[in-house]
């Protein structure tokens, strides 16, 4: 499989999430993350109300969806969903994202929840949670 075919960005929902427009810090994305974070929004503008992105290991998939929350825009059908929820499966990749969240997007607030160890307020403009459950349907 090439670097191309496993960068598309899929309609299927790995994570989902609706926010305001964020100011992002200065970074310089990869093309082909470019080209993903241009596919996603193509996606979101054609009516996808959830995405995927597959990339390799250390591609940069936490930097993809993170810049990705700057390009999006406040549903006008709903103008109070302006959090996102970025659900990761360790504490490290929670950790990882939160700085990654802090590093992008410097304006916005940022909370890890996981059980009893981190307890978020509710107010921030994205949340992380650590979830080690098995998700069914």
């Amino acid at each position: 499989m090439s670097l191309n075919e496993s960068m598309k960005c899929l309609s299927t929902a790995f994570f989902s999430f609706r926010v305001a427009r964020y100011s992002t810090a200065a970074i310089r994305l990869r093309p082909y993350q470019e080209h993903c974070l241009d596919a996603c929004t193509d996606a979101l503008a054609n009516g996808a109300t959830r995405i995927g992105v597959s990339l390799p290991t250390g591609s940069g998939k936490t930097t993809v969806f993170i810049s990705l929350l700057s390009r999006i825009s406040t549903p006008i059908a709903s103008p109070a969903a302006v959090r996102s929820l970025i659900i990761v499966n360790s504490v490290e990749l929670a950790r990882q994202s939160a700085e990654q969240v802090a590093n992008i997007l410097p304006n916005c607030s940022v909370e890890i929840e996981q059980g009893s160890k981190f307890k978020a307020s509710g107010l921030a403009d994205v949340f992380v949670n650590a979830f080690f459950g098995r998700l069914t349907r």
